[in-house]
């Protein structure tokens, strides 16, 4: 095949053998199917599957990628171009080149990243934190639930000060709702705790495995045993529903899709490109919640104990919740419904009007 004249002007640029950082002065042209350069004196020859046009970035040089690691760089883009499309009837890859320098096709492809990334988050990363987290031995599970248990209480709990008699009185009232519940899930081992701490307040948690941890306040917080069982049985729905390990594996998860988008292990931490990944693992922490509620409200239906304790201590522990289901559900501004959104947990109010419906 005889090459055409336009192919057979020359291009002028810079030469780069691939071994080392110097350049050398180059002409280029196609002759019979092949990429032509004259370097130093010399003649290089490249077929068309050798070369492979780059890129271009606003006014900088554009490239040719040669075989071997070679690069023939100049400012002529239209000459690279023309190169280019004069080396692709001998059977090149072609259609890479086109994509290379096609602006629709390189949007199309941005699109369609940023569309498949979107549905990883929001979709493919919980379903398999959901088969990864069940997969996982419950023994791993309980290990793990030791260690964080032992950690809190260096870092933020110290012992009970219930008085023995007190502690014995609680564990022997949450004994009977304990024994169902290990019975319909013997897999994992439940065990109360209580601690006293001044930084989590009024508080109650699952840890993984099955300990499950009272504070101090939250058993002042209860007005009757009952309430305290709804509570508990919330916490064990976390423990059976594998929340922990399913948390543990989908942060881990969103923190590896961040650094393949990104490139960087620091961009995961980072808050630009981090927000996404946070407001999808705060999504996630609700439905957890929402789950563990559904898992209350079926034992405390099966125990028939009221569903209304649950409301009545949810409602002691968030009292603004109160003023906000007695008459401002529907003038809430746009902070508080920003901080509805961030919150890991579903609205109080919401949850709260679930249990007293259910009576």
């Amino acid at each position: 095949m005889s090459a055409s004249p336009s192919s057979n002007q020359w291009v002028s640029g810079r030469y780069f053998d691939g071994r080392s950082s110097s350049s050398s002065a180059v002409r280029a042209r196609v002759v019979n199917g092949a990429l032509q350069l004259e370097v130093a004196g010399k003649t290089h020859s490249y077929t068309a599957e050798q070369v492979r046009l780059g890129v271009q970035v606003g006014s900088a040089s554009s490239y040719l990628h040669l075989s071997g690691g070679a690069v023939l760089e100049s400012l002529d883009v239209t000459g690279l171009q023309r190169l280019s499309r004069a080396l692709k009837h001998s059977g090149g890859n072609s259609w890479l080149q086109r994509f290379e320098v096609n602006f629709k096709l390189i949007m199309c492809s941005l699109v369609a990243v940023l569309a498949f990334s979107v549905l990883g988050v929001l979709y493919g990363v919980p379903w398999l934190s959901n088969q990864i987290a069940y997969a996982l031995p419950v023994e791993l599970e309980m290990s793990i639930g030791e260690e964080a248990l032992e950690t809190m209480d260096n870092l933020w709990m110290q012992p009970s000060e219930l008085t023995e008699a007190r502690q014995q009185e609680l564990l022997t009232a949450m004994s009977p709702y304990l024994r169902a519940m290990q019975s319909d899930y013997p897999a994992h081992s439940l065990q109360l705790h209580f601690r006293a701490s001044d930084a989590l307040g009024a508080n109650a948690f699952a840890l993984p495995g099955g300990n499950l941890v009272f504070t101090d306040e939250m058993v002042a917080l209860a007005k009757n045993n009952e309430e305290l069982a709804a509570v508990m049985a919330h916490e064990v729905g976390h423990v059976v529903h594998r929340h922990s390990m399913r948390n543990l594996v989908q942060s881990s998860l969103l923190v590896f899709v961040m650094v393949s988008l990104t490139g960087d292990v620091s961009a995961a931490s980072d808050v630009a490109t981090g927000l996404p990944a946070l407001l999808a693992n705060l999504s996630y922490q609700r439905n957890m919640e929402t789950e563990a509620d559904d898992f209350a409200l079926a034992f405390l239906r099966k125990e028939s104990i009221a569903p209304q304790r649950f409301a009545d201590i949810m409602l002691r522990l968030d009292p603004a919740a109160l003023e906000e289901e007695g008459g401002a559900k529907g003038e809430r501004d746009a902070a508080g419904r920003l901080s509805s959104f961030l919150s890991t947990h579903p609205p109080t109010p919401q949850r709260i009007e679930r249990f007293q419906t259910q009576d």
